[in-house]
């Protein structure tokens, strides 16, 4: 496992093929959904830091010959997601840390690989249901269990965050040939998912389209405005959505 990104296949084919899942209990925007637990809504469990886990990211090619996966592309936007999620949380005022880093615990790389590892099998395991009935994360239904605790960045964090992305981009001649006879287009699916730190307890999920076409190396252009709709939702950046109401 690369501790930068992790490709997921099987999840992610399923995941964009029932994406349009029922919505019930979600707020949202034409191109951004969120789930949130009361607990987080209402600010009785403060977030003011987080671990950020290594981004998953499924990305697919479609060709003249047919589909690939181009992996430079891939890590290209499991950076560009990271980074994105990671700057807009900053600007929300917490503090950021990374599940890689060992801090003061004296965690081998091997013993945060195995940890990352079992945390991020957790979330696929639990995430299919999670993604056919996000409204249950409102009666806290979904955990990660006691593998969140392992991590060495949970002692200093409050919650812990997980961005996926799957996603479909055409080459030029598959473009081309599209225009005439017609076929898949450019598209893609992102989700963050916030955990307790310790206990594992899935407290917030948002899932977002892009808000035009070129989502790659427009991460901020293409899914900024759903992030920040997802993150006042789950109340975090309520200064912003403040300063939206006021007019400012």
């Amino acid at each position: 496992m690369n501790l930068r990104w992790r490709v997921f296949p099987a999840f992610a084919i399923a995941v964009f093929v029932c994406v349009s899942a029922s919505t019930a209990f979600a707020e949202t925007l034409p191109n951004s959904s969120s789930w949130v637990q009361h607990k987080v809504s209402s600010g009785s469990f403060p977030i003011r830091s987080a671990c950020m886990m290594p981004p998953q990211i499924h990305l697919v090619r479609i060709g003249m010959k047919g589909a690939e996966s181009p992996a430079r592309e891939a890590e290209a936007w499991a950076q560009a997601l990271n980074a994105l999620v990671e700057s807009h949380l900053k600007s929300d005022g917490i503090a950021i840390n990374s599940a890689t880093n060992p801090l003061s615990t004296g965690a081998s790389a091997d013993e945060i690989r195995s940890a990352i590892s079992q945390v991020q099998e957790k979330l696929d395991a639990i995430s299919p249901l999670m993604h056919k009935k996000p409204g249950r994360i409102g009666k806290a239904a979904y955990t990660l269990g006691d593998q969140a605790g392992t991590l060495p960045c949970s002692e200093n964090s409050d919650i812990l965050v997980f961005v996926k992305g799957v996603g479909q981009v055409l080459t030029d001649g598959r473009t081309t040939m599209n225009f005439f006879i017609g076929g898949p287009g450019e598209d893609a699916v992102v989700f963050v998912t916030l955990a307790d730190a310790r206990t594992g307890e899935i407290l917030g999920f948002i899932r977002m389209r892009p808000s035009n076409d070129g989502y790659l190396g427009r991460a901020e252009d293409a899914f900024g405005d759903g992030l920040d709709y997802g993150l006042e939702t789950l109340n975090i950046g309520s200064a912003r959505k403040n300063a939206r109401a006021r007019g400012r």
